[in-house]
């Protein structure tokens, strides 16, 4: 038997700090059911079944404090959510779309793609990815008007267009609600290998291109956001690092080290942090403490035992 139709009303509601945990409840019983019934407890999943850090309630924070991210409710009652990364004027991305696994196939899902649709109505086309595997999220995306616009094994891109004119991928000026200021938008534009130099790129946002081999080089880079990045095997060299905060960040699957070298980290504080198997060599460490214990102190315990 199918599922009946939920008659309840389903609405969205803006997400708010405190939201962050139910949130990040429901989406983990949603995507542990997705890797429940599609992955067949593999270890290695792709990341369209198994969004990076799902689980995590820093993240879910971070999306609410970065990106559009609504609360999907029946009848004042949580039961899902739905995060939107707004790329442009005109364009933006459907991030995560996820109900609980027992409000699922009653049609929840449609309307909630409805809801997010009317909630942006300047927005002429969307963008998401799914998992190759999951046959019913092709079927489901291309009945709410989707078209496959690139297929792997691993992942599939859908688009919607909901212009009637065709999209044309090339920059978009216009001016500014706020400032009047012009701006000007690149969305799927080639600009491969272009050179910004002596150039005003303040407030910029660069979101969902590809910058492999690009170099950032002698830059004003002061309050930037880096979030939700790929830095595998990046560099960073001669920066001055006052006030910076790496937080939820990990070594990726291979669990490849870092490497720390001639840098002055005086003062800096490592908390709930993986430090296995890290090597400290010719390091300054007075003062150093580690769960309130001087190393020094720590030092002095083991030469005792020694002798």
């Amino acid at each position: 038997m199918q599922p009946k139709q939920i008659h309840s009303e389903i609405r969205l509601r803006r997400a708010q700090q405190e939201d962050a945990v139910v949130l990040t409840e429901i989406c983990t019983r949603a995507f542990d059911h997705v890797i429940k019934v599609w992955a067949d407890n593999e270890k290695d999943i792709d990341s369209n079944l198994c969004p990076p850090d799902y689980s995590s309630v820093r993240m879910h924070r971070y999306v609410i404090r970065e990106w559009d991210y609504y609360v999907v409710e029946s009848d004042g009652c949580a039961i899902g959510g739905v995060s939107v990364n707004v790329l442009g004027r005109k364009h933006a991305r459907i991030d995560k779309i996820y109900i609980e696994p027992v409000c699922q196939g009653r049609g929840v899902g449609t309307q909630v793609m409805r809801l997010i649709e009317a909630e942006f109505p300047q927005i002429e086309t969307w963008k998401l990815e799914t998992s190759g595997r999951q046959l019913d999220n092709h079927h489901f995306y291309e009945k709410m008007g989707y078209v496959c616009i690139y297929a792997s094994e691993d992942e599939f891109v859908y688009e919607k267009n909901m212009s009637v004119d065709s999209f044309d991928p090339t920059c978009d000026e216009t001016l500014a609600k706020d400032s009047g200021e012009s701006v000007v938008e690149y969305v799927q534009a080639n600009l491969d290998s272009v050179r910004y130099s002596t150039s005003n790129l303040t407030n910029s946002r660069i979101t969902d291109c590809n910058l492999s081999g690009s170099k950032f080089t002698n830059l004003n880079m002061t309050n930037i956001l880096l979030a939700d990045l790929r830095l595998t095997d990046s560099k960073i060299e001669f920066c001055a690092l006052n006030g910076v905060q790496f937080q939820d960040t990990h070594l990726g699957s291979d669990r490849v080290p870092m490497q720390w070298a001639h840098c002055d980290l005086g003062g800096s504080r490592f908390i709930d942090c993986d430090l296995s198997g890290v090597q400290l060599e010719q390091c300054q460490v007075n003062g150093m403490k580690i769960n309130g214990v001087e190393v020094r102190e720590l030092l002095a315990a083991y030469e005792a035992m020694k002798s």
